[in-house]
């Protein structure tokens, strides 16, 4: 897959705004977690507390947007000055977008049925009711960026991320976009800390803490990606920040059948062993033992990072784990994606700079 490359990244997470940010996290190791405030929910989470659109969303579009849809607005204008992509310069035209969610629309949901069922009709807002489709926030990225190819969401819990990668690789290959814009995002809201906590996720004890079982993290943020092919790139002299060396699905419908998944995933897109590993265990035991089993089948890979740990689960349905592995320079990065349903996916990132 060397043919692709990416040429911009764009990072809003817990820790702060922008690659540098979210590198300096990822080398301390420090969890960034806190009490959440009322107003995102009940217990403890990573929250994207000191996010600021000012000069990057405009005021009359802010007032209409979820907070994961601000989230991919500001990500996504980073990637494009990180990849050379200047606004009014007609990009867009040639442009498609790839977006991930595990939450999209939720927000927005909740806050348009509360005041109904509260008040009734007159109390359904006509301006939130937009926002309730998981794919609003591809739809707003669209317009403000004029990105006129083709557009997609996934949805696929954990993993959305790698599969909206996937997509977007096929749009390139197939000449049907010049440019992709791949972005995860996702955003803390009330209802979310019910579910979670109804859904026996939260029925841990403890911080969140690498290989201990426990301690799952809510989270919040985006990850924006541009991707293109070589060529392209190195017509309009941009610099690759990485090569797509490998991307690897494999499903497996019966829950004991997912740890054979992920390794054969692994092992195709990675047959030799990484300079660098990031895993996705995030306190959920049907993640964690997805990758305690791939430790174990694959000895010789350097220890494995995991950004949710770190970073929250929910900060952007995997895309945290896309942007771990193009943080640091290395000849190869092997990211695994497990999940709690079917599909496992693996990941190698080749001459991350």
């Amino acid at each position: 897959m060397t043919d692709l490359v990416v040429t911009g990244l764009g990072v809003v997470l817990p820790p702060g705004d922008g690659v540098e940010a979210a590198r300096a996290s990822l080398a301390s190791g420090a969890p960034y977690f806190a009490e959440l405030p009322p107003s995102l929910g009940t217990g403890r989470g990573a929250a994207c507390s000191s996010f600021n659109p000012a000069g990057v969303i405009p005021p009359m579009q802010l007032r209409r947007l979820d907070r994961g849809s601000r989230f991919a607005w500001v990500a996504a204008a980073q990637a494009f000055r990180d990849a050379g992509l200047e606004p009014g310069t007609g990009f867009g035209e040639r442009m498609a977008i790839a977006a991930a969610t595990m939450t999209g629309g939720s927000e927005a949901t909740e806050a348009f049925i509360r005041p109904y069922v509260e008040r009734g009709p007159e109390g359904a807002s006509p301006m939130v009711f937009p926002n309730c489709v998981a794919n609003a926030a591809a739809g707003h990225l669209a317009l403000a960026f004029g990105l006129k190819g083709p557009s997609t969401t996934q949805l696929e819990r954990e993993v959305g991320a790698f599969a909206a990668l996937d997509q977007a690789a096929r749009w390139l290959r197939l000449g049907f976009c010049e440019l992709a814009l791949v972005v995860g995002l996702d955003g803390l809201f009330p209802m979310l800390g019910t579910v979670c906590r109804e859904a026996g996720l939260l029925a841990r004890h403890g911080d969140p803490e690498k290989d201990s079982g426990r301690g799952f993290l809510c989270g919040e943020g985006a990850v924006a990606i541009v991707l293109e092919r070589s060529a392209d790139a190195d017509a309009r002299g941009a610099r690759a920040r990485a090569k797509l060396g490998a991307l690897t699905h494999r499903s497996a419908v019966c829950p004991r059948d997912r740890t054979e998944a992920l390794i054969a995933a692994a092992s195709e897109s990675c047959p030799d062993a990484p300079a660098r590993r990031i895993g996705g265990a995030n306190g959920h035991p049907q993640v964690d033992r997805l990758e305690a089993a791939l430790r174990v089948a694959r000895p010789r890979d350097p220890e494995a990072r995991h950004p949710k740990l770190l970073w929250g689960e929910f900060g952007g349905s995997g895309a945290q784990l896309l942007a771990a592995g193009l943080l640091e320079p290395c000849a190869s990065v092997l990211v695994s994606g497990p999940s709690s349903f079917g599909g496992q996916w693996a990941l190698r990132w080749d001459e991350v700079r």
